[in-house]
């Protein structure tokens, strides 16, 4: 055996693992010192946009149970959202009302529905309420929800037949 074998032996089993062993605790500590960075930063926040933190996969869910679940879905995550948000939220109670409404198919439900939203944020107004539903029915991509109820759409549709008169006497 050549005298390199021994010291080529060392070189790969003993100071490669130890070279890759210490690039990776590098890896670490830097990653660590980032993570600290993200941990001071969220506890300079005050206790609002925390909470704002706090809510943000429950808001995640709730989107995507918006956009692509079924209705069963949409009615078990308002009310799992309207459980989860204080009065205080009024915006977001509004939306989620407004998001309950448009998947109900009964018309004195939807309208219910509608006023409570309106009456979490009176703010919006009706045009606003209106303007807030088209958003909501654009960011469904499944049926029932993807079109605007006929509450929003401004009176009953005109009758077709003949002209209604006084009735048989």
């Amino acid at each position: 055996m050549s005298s390199g074998g021994p010291v080529r032996a060392l070189l790969k089993w003993i100071l490669g693992p130890l070279a890759v062993a210490f690039v990776f605790c590098g890896l670490g500590q830097g990653l660590a010192v980032r993570r600290d960075q993200v941990y001071a930063a969220t506890a300079r926040l005050p206790p609002a946009e925390r909470a704002g933190l706090e809510s943000a996969p429950a808001l995640a869910v709730a989107n995507a149970t918006w956009a692509f679940g079924s209705v069963d879905a949409v009615k078990k995550m308002a009310r799992i959202e309207l459980d989860r948000l204080p009065e205080s939220e009024g915006p977001r109670r509004a939306r989620v009302y407004l998001r309950f409404g448009i998947v109900d198919t009964n018309p004195d439900g939807q309208a219910a529905l509608f006023g409570q939203a309106w009456a979490a944020d009176p703010k919006m107004g009706n045009q606003g309420l209106k303007d807030a539903a088209v958003r909501e029915v654009h960011a469904r991509f499944v049926a029932p929800g993807n079109v605007l109820p006929l509450f929003f759409l401004g009176g009953h549709p005109p009758i077709s037949g003949p002209a209604a008169g006084p009735g048989p006497r």
